[in-house]
């Protein structure tokens, strides 16, 4: 029988400071969209679909603004707290070699000092996937009834000057931190067999993509991998965009696949796309624990398999000084059942071969992002119809039936055209499907705080409660229109896509 709840989100807080950024601050730069098309507020507005967005300052450290905010609220006991996770990508300094969790750590280690601490990394989607993995401790019973997981979200980009001042990827993007508080409710009572088989361990050489690649091929055999966890300490910006998992996972196919790396089928979009559902349907992400110690990694990707969820998880340790450590989780007999209410069901999904579509590189001016802006519109767009149905149709539902949609908040054009995809094909005018889904189905609010980054999935529900989001038009689509049926909703999905490439999505009924 089903349990009422698993795991339920108890609580946010937020940094709410930082300065107000017009589209003014970009104008007269002599900078230019694709096609040569000057920079200006209505350029922005109408290729972005955003007017402002929010700069922190240089000497806040705005992660633990945010924990602190949730502390403040009374809904955690700190000596709760079993788990502690910053969600980040750049964070809030692009030099720092991490984990930058031990920041906000600080504030609670007296309380909860055997709390499991790490970053994860998995591109803008990270906080989804970070509600997944506990999701699955809780599942597997790591977390018990009572046990609080904090995910911290902190994107200071504009600190940690993120893109080259001329880039036009410098338009889109705010600073925000959010933390949020979920609760493990209830264990399922899910009996069946689980198996490791660990590799010796080995000094990396050159390459850790390609020889952990190369390890793992033969320890995962023909059958299938549901998934790779990798926590590692490089502890340099270029190996966390994208996460050096996707890095591993394409490395891993290609050698598994010759054939297709060969005839070029990881350079086509849509031929590497189907590839990969087809033939590597799996996630592959970064974390890099407090502790640095193999125990971590392998105690989540057991819990990952112990869930009922996935059946075979690959685990890899790789320290700073290049010690790697690899073991391959397995389960069988385990069942999932969905709960009732709260965080019912999870869905992650990385395509590396894709991973150079937003990635940090190193050249004689500095450390820098760079996006493939066609690249990552395409991944966003066209990866969504089967991610979200395989997410809800073992639910007996499709989007239509969902009450409230948070999708990323990456680029307004790309949301209508995401909807456009997961629509067509269905009953009514396509278009006037999107834009009634957009306008009562979803909360927005790229035009005023622009692009996130991982941030977005907890600061549109925080908003969306306190009353700061209003109706509004962008680009010729109502936004907000019906706000108070959406605070009421009770079929919820969150839908975020970035770095890797990776989706993650997760469904949940109040």
């Amino acid at each position: 029988m089903a349990l009422e709840t698993i795991l339920t989100v108890i609580g946010q807080g937020a940094w709410n400071g930082g300065t107000l950024v017009d589209n003014s601050a970009f104008e007269n730069k002599n900078m230019f969209f694709k096609g040569n098309i000057p920079v200006t507020n209505g350029t922005i507005q109408s290729r972005i679909g955003i007017r402002t967005r929010v700069a922190a300052p240089p000497h806040e450290r705005i992660g633990v603004a945010a924990l602190k905010n949730l502390l403040d609220t009374g809904v955690v006991d700190p000596k709760r707290i079993k788990i502690l996770i910053g969600a980040t990508n750049v964070g809030e300094d692009k030099f720092d070699r991490g984990p930058l969790i031990r920041y906000p750590y600080e504030i609670v280690k007296e309380a909860c000092p055997e709390a499991l601490v790490f970053d994860l990394y998995a591109g803008c989607p990270g906080y989804n996937v970070a509600v997944e993995l506990a999701f699955m401790l809780s599942l597997s019973g790591v977390l018990a009834p009572g046990d609080v997981t904090v995910i911290v979200g902190a994107e200071n980009i504009h600190r940690a000057q993120a893109f080259r001042p001329d880039d036009t990827a410098h338009i889109i993007f705010g600073d925000d931190a959010m933390a949020t508080a979920l609760e493990t409710r209830g264990v399922p009572a899910s009996e069946g067999r689980y198996a490791t088989k660990t590799l010796p361990g080995f000094r990396v050489q050159k390459d850790p993509i390609s020889e952990i690649a190369e390890r793992l091929l033969p320890l995962i055999g023909s059958e299938p991998l549901d998934g790779l966890i990798l926590d590692h300490h490089l502890g340099s910006i270029e190996n966390r965009i994208p996460a050096t998992a996707a890095r591993i996972q394409h490395a891993l196919v290609a050698q598994k696949h010759p054939d297709a790396a060969q005839n070029g089928r990881f350079v086509r979009f849509k031929d590497a796309l189907d590839f990969y559902d087809h033939h590597a349907p799996f996630f592959a992400f970064d974390i890099m624990s407090l502790e640095a110690k193999p125990h971590l990694v392998e105690s989540v990707a057991g819990a990952y398999v112990r869930s009922g969820k996935y059946r075979r998880v690959a685990s890899v340790f790789l320290s700073r000084d290049l010690e790697a450590r690899i073991a391959l989780h397995e389960g069988t007999g385990y069942v999932f059942q969905a709960p009732e209410k709260g965080i019912i069901d999870t869905l992650t999904r990385t395509h590396g071969c894709f991973a150079d579509y937003i990635h940090v590189s190193r050249d004689a001016d500095g450390v820098f992002g760079k996006m493939d802006g066609k690249g990552v519109f395409l991944y966003a767009t066209r990866s969504a119809p089967g991610h979200l149905s395989r997410l809800l149709a073992p639910h007996g539902l499709t989007l239509a039936d969902v009450d409230l949609l948070i999708e990323h908040q990456a680029n307004f054009a790309i949301i209508p055209m995401t909807l456009e995809q997961v629509f067509n094909g269905g009953p009514g005018d396509v278009k006037e499907v999107v834009a009634d889904f957009l306008a009562n189905n979803m909360a927005t609010n790229i035009h005023i705080r622009g692009n996130c980054s991982v941030v977005c999935m907890q600061r549109l529900p925080y908003d969306l409660q306190r009353g700061a989001l209003r109706p509004d038009t962008i680009q010729g689509f109502g936004i907000n229109q019906n706000l108070e049926k959406l605070r009421q909703a009770k079929t919820i999905v969150n839908d975020s896509v970035g770095a890797g490439m990776t989706r993650s999505a997760f469904l949940q009924r109040c």
